[in-house]
This record gives structure tokens, sequence and C-alpha cells, in this order.
């Protein structure tokens, strides 16, 4: 603790340093005769307390008082004003600017001791409350790093259970592009057939043609090739293929847009470009480009029973909204697998609006989940899944998107061996 003795009297700062001595109070003491000279120590030294003359030549006590608290870094520095007034417009003006007490003069020992013993206090707290100050910031800025490094690897951990799922769905979602295309490809083949059995019919017609215009052919052999063409017609198909290339076409186009709409469904699945991007959607679209994705999941072992309301269209993200929907039907497939069934489960999705709601209903007929856990179910990384079958951020990813990004609720409701339901409630605004 460092304390600053300042008065133009020589006799006063003696006097004054003799008393903190005689009060046994341990410091270093510094002494000073002007108050110019107080303001450049106080800049070299680290002064805790100093005891400041009012009534200095030249520089008083107060324009060194004003010059010290015009300065942030000096705001713990204790200043005793040290004065023989007894004038307390003085004193006002000295508190006004700035002063924490001040001693009077001459020195009666018990009170000096007293005053200054209490500045020392106050600026050992200060200085503890500086300390913890920076502890605290220090701590804060440690925080934040670990914030920033929980919410990068929040993000890779996402990415990782989306793409992880993704890669899950990639072999049932081959399969069902191989179906359109396969039959894509038969009516291909099939009209290449036909393509070839036309441009031999055509041939022969254009040889008719040409017989006719020039008259080469007698009107019986004209006749005769006719009846030819009409038995190669009949031999070709060409009225059944003639009838048949619309229906090929249109299977074919419906085979394509299949496809597409598969394509399309897994790309905003994994799109990662424009995860904060909320626009109108309708909510039952999002939930058939789900089952789009999934469905092939379901093969032998649910069925899955839809039940479409009318609903307005509301704002979402509707990236987020598919992930969610294809978690919780992926979850319940997956539990209706784990019964290992000899008839098929049954899954029922419903949507419906309620007031302010648009509601997404997601039911199983599967083994449910115990009431010990199911408060669980929506923490990180929780699975009853066996290692390695699953990361148990499924739920938890689709809480967040639910409640923390669309200020909507995710409610469950389930019992042992009666299945579970997921209700899905997003505000209409």
């Amino acid at each position: 603790m460092k304390i600053l003795l300042v008065d133009d009297s020589r006799f006063n700062l003696i006097t004054a340093e003799k008393a903190l001595m005689e009060s046994n109070i341990a410091c270093d003491i510094l002494l000073c005769d002007s108050g110019l000279k107080a303001l450049d120590i106080i800049k070299s030294e680290c002064i805790d307390i100093i005891l400041l003359d009012i009534e200095m030549p030249l520089f008083t006590g107060i324009d060194t008082l004003k010059e010290i608290r015009q300065q942030r870094c000096f705001d713990g520095m204790q200043v005793i004003m040290f004065t023989s007034h007894t004038d307390k417009a003085i004193l006002k003006e000295s508190f006004k600017q700035g002063a924490n007490d001040y001693v009077t003069k001459p020195i009666e020992l018990i009170e000096f001791a007293s005053r200054v013993n209490a500045a020392i206090r106050a600026r050992n707290h200060d200085i503890r409350l500086q300390e913890l100050l920076k502890s605290t910031t220090n701590q804060n800025i440690q925080l934040t790093e670990l914030a920033n490094q929980l919410k990068e690897t929040q993000f890779h951990l996402i990415n990782k259970e989306k793409f992880a799922a993704i890669g899950e769905l990639a072999a049932g979602v081959a399969h069902e592009i191989n179906n359109p295309m396969g039959y894509v490809s038969s009516n291909l083949e099939t009209l290449k057939k036909c393509t070839t059995n036309l441009n031999s019919i055509l041939t022969k017609y254009r040889e008719l043609s040409q017989h006719i215009t020039k008259q080469e052919k007698s009107s019986s052999e004209l006749i005769v090739m006719s009846q030819d063409i009409a038995e190669l017609e009949k031999s070709l198909h060409i009225e059944f293929i003639v009838g048949d290339i619309d229906s090929l076409i249109e299977e074919s186009r419906e085979g394509i847009g299949r496809v597409t709409r598969i394509v399309q469904s897994l790309s905003r699945f994994a799109r990662t470009g424009l995860e904060e991007e909320f626009t109108f959607n309708d909510i039952n679209e999002i939930v058939e480009e789900a089952l789009l994705v999934i469905r092939h999941e379901a093969v032998d072992v649910a069925e899955i029973d839809l039940d479409f309301g009318s609903l307005p269209n509301i704002m979402c993200n509707r990236s987020q909204i598919g992930r969610v929907v294809m978690n919780i039907l992926i979850n319940a497939i997956g539990s209706i697998r784990s019964q290992n069934r000899s008839e098929n489960g049954n899954i029922r999705v419903k949507t419906y609006s309620e007031e302010n709601d648009v509601i997404i209903e997601i039911g199983d007929d599967g083994p449910g989940i115990d009431s010990s856990i199911i408060n669980r179910i929506f923490n990180p990384f929780f699975t009853t899944k066996d290692v390695g079958q699953g990361t148990g951020l499924g739920l938890s990813i689709s809480h967040d998107i639910i409640v923390n990004k669309h200020k909507g609720q995710i409610l469950v409701d389930s019992e042992n061996d009666a299945g579970t339901i997921f209700s899905i409630k997003l505000p209409q605004s």
C-alpha cells in the first residue's frame, strides 16, 4: 500500500508521516510539497492513497483533485483532503470534485488513523473488485471461446448426423429411383421397337404413294399393294402401337418426374447453404417429400397411412421441417422393425390446423417409449440404439429446429407396448 502525503508545509508532512508510523499502518510513504509535483508522482508511481492539502500556492489541492478525477486510470485512488479549514463550503466542493474523505489539521491521532485505515480498507476492497473483474473478464473470454468451439462442434455434429442419415437413405433412394427408371428404360425399348415397325409401314406407304403419283401400276396392282400393307399393319400391330405410344410417353414422364422429386427432396434435406432461409411453404408438400425419401425404409416393415388436412401456407424453413419429419418417421420405422414382427406395423401421418397452429402428428404402433426415459429423448447424444447404430442427435436437432428456430412445440405421448405419437406444432404466424 503506497500513501502520498502532499502539503506545502514541511512541518505538516513530517507530522503526518510520524502519525502514520505511530499508528502502525503498514505502508510505503512518499512526501511531496506541491500539487503539480504530486501529479507527476502519481503518473510514475502506483499510489493507493493520497492525503492532499487543500490550501497550497499556485495549484491548490482542489485543482490537483480535479486533475486526478479527470483521468480514469486513477479512479480507484483514495483521496483524503488534508485541511485546517472548517468552512463547509470548501469541504462540500472537495467532495463534489471526488474526494473520499478529509482529515483536519492539526492532526488528532485517533481520528487520523481511523480515516486512513478506512481509506486502506476501501482501497483494498477496490483492488479485490478489480482483480475479480479481471478474473471475470478472463473467464468470460474463455467461456466465449469455449462457446464458439461448442458451436463449431455442434455444427459439425449436426452435419455428421445429417449426412449419416443421408448415407443410410442412399441405398433405399437408389432403389426408389431404380423402379421408375426401370420402366422408363423398358418403355424406351418398346418405343424403339415401335419406331422400327412404324418406319417399316411408313416405307410401304411411301412406295404406294409414289406408284399412285407416277401411275406406274394398274389399279389391280395398287389394290394388291394396299392389301399387303393392310396385312403388314396387322402383323406389326400398328393400331396397338399408335394407341399405346401416348401411354408409354406419359408413364415415362411420370417415372422421370418421380425421380426428379426424389432427387429434389434429398437435395433439400442435404442442403447447408440456406439454413436460415424462411419462406411460405405448404406443410403437406414437405411431409410428402419426406415420405418420398424414406418410404423405402418402411417396405416390409410398416404401412404408412396419410390423412392430410387443408392447411394454410406458413412461414418456415422447408429443409429443416423436412428433416424433422424424416427423423421422426425413421425412428418410428426403426422402433417397429426392432420388434421383429411377422406382419407389418402401422404408421399414421396426420396434418391439421388448430387455432393458430399447424400440426403434424406422426404415430406408430411400435413398442412405445419407457416412462423412465421419455423425458430424456430430446437430450443431445441420448439414444437407446446399440453403440455405432446412432448418434443420439436426431431428436435433439428436431427439438432445436421446432422450439428454438420456429418457436413451436414438439410433444410426445407414449405408452409401453401401445405405440408413440409425436405432435409437431408450428405457429401460423
